[in-house]
């Protein structure tokens, strides 16, 4: 009698390209191409590659807090230039004078974390400050102006010629400047005034021109303001309410919308509809006011506390932090990525004598966002986990015999780590970037999920194929 063997079928299952990630949803309902977990990674060319992190620059003085770019106009050299501000830690604020070349403190008083806009007053060029505690400063490049009769400030914003702000002191009110001068605020009909919304949309919190509009974000709402020169024909509409707390510190203008985060979610605002993004990622953020945005190369960055789900320490995790992540999203294509293990506490996109760069605060040392994750230095480790498979065969057992990938990028021998879990058990496995197209294992199960882990400073990881047997 002839002995029947087995008949042995060989399969491969190919990822076309890493997709989105899926913090919410149960692991063995995602796709294979989704992730499950993911940090300092950026997967928006369908590959594995290091997302964002900090370095130092030599415009950003490392012992800045906060960083501005004063655009000024010296009738001494007859020219423009870009002169940047900043504040230390200790409050006080000094700047660099691009045409004597050294630093000059703007005085000997400390302020609170100082908030400041340029402007044009009487054909000068001025910046406004405002902090906690003081009334609205100017500084004209020589001396600082206090204005006593100002409202204590907690946002401001320049629209059709006017300064609004919200108050520190009367939270139902925003309060507007005389019309072409920002530092008179008597109330009358050719001066400043005041508009007062009482629903239950709550306090107001911060101020944001953006198109022909002045929108005023509130605890749970946004309000529409049309101011154009006369104060008598200024309306006020409601154009949304939610039963979350909007963040004022997350708020910011990108392009042709507004982003930003409230304790149910992450949302993107085109001045008449407010719809959510990023909904599988955002239960994952620990939603408070301790936060830090800007908008940089057509992309929102919002620094952010996070719960990654596991009990790793990345980066600033190992002391005390502020925010452990950042989130860069980009509103147009809807792609983003997720750096772990920086504790940014400010932002600022600048442009010093035409170079863009986006200045951060992280750890109470001042630098620029940069691609690659590191840390002024340190390389961030990166991490990707999958979601549960079976092949599309839940019945039978699969024998993995090899993983085929790429992790060439034409410099880097840094290695990675394979990770595959077979039925809940892991292995892991090294494999060298240059060297090794692929991995050869022997592991069986009904169900599979896969990792891919490096802290060296390159990373870039092709769509994962993998062979499998199955009886």
């Amino acid at each position: 009698m002839a002995l029947k063997l087995p008949r042995i079928k060989r399969y491969k299952k190919q990822m076309s390209r890493y997709a989105s990630a899926d913090f919410k949803s149960d692991r063995s309902l995602l796709p294979f191409s989704t992730a499950k977990s993911f940090y300092n990674i950026d997967f928006s060319s369908g590959a594995l590659r290091k997302g964002y992190g900090v370095k130092t620059h030599p415009c950003v003085p490392t012992a800045a807090r906060r960083y501005w770019i004063y655009r000024l106009y010296s009738a001494e050299h007859g020219a423009y230039a870009d002169q940047y501000i900043y504040q230390y830690s200790n409050g006080l604020l000094a700047w660099f004078d691009a045409f004597k070349h050294k630093e000059i403190f703007v005085s000997g008083v400390a302020f609170k974390p100082l908030d400041i806009i340029n402007y044009r007053v009487n054909s000068k060029d001025v910046l406004l400050l405002s902090c906690e505690g003081r009334k609205l400063i100017t500084w004209d490049g020589k001396a600082l102006t206090e204005f006593s009769n100002s409202p204590s400030i907690s946002s401001m914003a320049v629209h059709y010629e006017r300064l609004f702000v919200t108050s520190r002191d009367e939270r139902t009110k925003v309060y507007f400047s005389k019309n072409l001068d920002p530092t008179q605020w008597e109330i009358g009909e050719d001066g400043g005034g005041f508009i007062e919304l009482l629903d239950e949309r709550g306090y107001l919190n911060k101020v944001v021109s953006f198109g022909n509009y002045l929108y005023i974000f509130r605890d749970h709402g946004i309000s529409r303001v049309t101011a154009y020169g006369d104060q008598r024909e200024f309306s006020v509409v409601n154009m949304f309410v939610t039963a979350g707390r909007i963040f004022p510190s997350s708020i910011t203008t990108c392009g042709n919308s507004i982003t930003f985060l409230a304790s149910d979610g992450l949302y993107r605002f085109d001045g008449y509809n407010c719809v959510r993004v990023l909904t599988d990622i955002t239960p994952s953020i620990r939603s408070d006011d301790d936060c830090a945005c800007a908008y940089h190369d057509g992309k929102y960055y919002l620094a952010c506390k996070m719960d990654f789900g596991d009990d790793k320490t990345v980066g600033c995790e190992s002391g005390e932090y502020t925010t452990n992540a950042l989130i860069i999203y980009d509103p147009q294509s809807g792609e983003y990525s997720i750096s772990r293990g920086l504790n940014i506490t400010f932002m600022n996109a600048c442009s010093f004598n035409g170079e863009d760069y986006l200045m951060c605060c992280e750890g109470g040392k001042g630098g620029v966002i940069e691609r690659g994750a590191s840390r002024f230095g340190t390389a961030l480790p990166s991490y990707w986990e999958s979601g549960l498979t079976d092949m599309n065969a839940p019945d039978k057992a699969k024998y993995l015999t090899e993983i085929l990938f790429d992790n060439s990028d034409g410099d880097s021998d840094d290695s990675v780590v394979l990770g595959v879990c077979a039925d809940g058990t892991w292995y892991n496995l090294k494999a060298v970037s240059a060297a090794d197209h692929g991995v050869k294992l022997n592991a069986s199960g009904y169900r599979f999920a896969f990792s891919i882990f490096t802290d060296g400073a390159q990373l870039n990881v092709t769509p994962l194929c993998v062979k499998y047997n199955m009886y």
